[in-house]
């Protein structure tokens, strides 16, 4: 129905202007961005659901896995959003394409673990004052706050906003995000910044699913399935020569232009972002044909189980990954 922001109600229009009339908010947002980030440890790789850029998931108290962690990361103008309704939690890796769509459909599966029009505890971080053209980080920010006002028969509190410029620092005169990863403990309520170890099942095909097609977010887990599945999906031929046979080709071998051709903040990604750029890339090249068998012929998927704490599938195709 609207958007609470320390009791003051947005009912039909918020922004980034809006939100800076709330001080405290904004203090207690700047000091979470300021605070240590966290390793993922090995230990938690067991008890956490990662959710990958345009992906979302839904957990709840009494997951069938008894997962209570959740969190994303590599978010640079990207956003994570974190929705509390007390019956489940709900995060989502935003990166500005089909918004309101994806936003809906995470709120549509959340709605199913609880009754009708229960309040909603907002937590948002992510985005930088990237100098692009587009602002891809403001203009994020300002459709997602806006989003939520026009929301109806829901309240949303927003609790956290360490976004774009509540998230910003400088580094050599250059613009910076201070959040780039977070982790959510459904049980205890706390969030804290998270640099993860581990991506969970079949991460280079999700990567290759983000790459190849332009899609509403989609989840991939929620605590009433207690799965991850894929579904089926295919890869054009005209996409892979006129853009990944390039990548490689021209591009693969220098750093810099590399970044440049597939980020939208080069000069801001993780450490890790080219070598998982590149993974995708060689996957790619040599499965784009091979994968659209590795699909089940009777249900057009790929499902992951939990058995012994890991995750199982019996599908026998699928390749996990790739070294380079």
């Amino acid at each position: 129905m609207v958007l609470v922001i320390n009791e003051q109600i947005y009912s039909d229009t918020c922004s980034l202007e809006n939100l800076a009339q709330h001080k405290d908010l904004i203090h207690s947002s700047c000091e979470f961005a300021k605070t240590n980030e966290y390793k993922q440890s090995v230990e938690d790789i067991s008890k956490t659901i990662y959710v990958h850029q345009r992906e979302f998931a839904v957990l709840a108290k009494n997951d069938p896995n008894g997962f209570y962690l959740i969190g994303s990361d590599d978010a640079t103008t990207c956003h994570i959003l974190v929705l509390d309704n007390q019956y489940a939690v709900g995060l989502m890796h935003l990166d500005g394409g089909d918004t309101s769509q994806s936003i809906e459909l995470m709120l549509q599966e959340m709605k199913q673990y609880a009754p009708e029009n229960v309040n909603y505890d907002v937590y948002l971080v992510g985005g930088f004052l990237d100098s692009s053209d587009r602002q891809y980080s403001l203009t994020l920010s300002n459709e997602v706050l806006n989003l939520f006002s026009k929301m109806t028969n829901i309240s949303f509190y927003l609790k956290l906003a360490a976004i774009t410029p509540y998230n910003d620092h400088i580094i050599n005169n250059i613009h910076h995000p201070l959040i780039y990863g977070i982790c959510f403990n459904i049980n205890t309520k706390s969030i804290c910044k998270m640099n993860f170890i581990d991506y969970g099942p079949a991460f280079r095909l999700r990567s290759v699913y983000l790459s190849v097609h332009s899609h509403i977010a989609w989840c991939i887990y929620s605590s009433l399935k207690g799965n991850v599945t894929l579904k089926e999906f295919f890869i054009d031929r005209n996409l892979i020569r006129r853009y990944y046979q390039p990548l490689y080709m021209y591009y693969f071998s220098d750093d810099q232009k590399l970044l440049s051709m597939t980020s939208t903040s080069p000069e801001q990604e993780r450490s890790s972002y080219l070598l998982h750029m590149k993974k995708t890339i060689v996957y790619i090249l040599k499965y784009s044909k091979e994968i659209s068998e590795w699909f089940d012929k009777q249900t057009h998927s790929i499902v992951y189980y939990r058995l012994n704490d890991k995750w199982i599938t019996d599908n026998k195709n699928i390749i996990e990954d790739i070294e380079i």
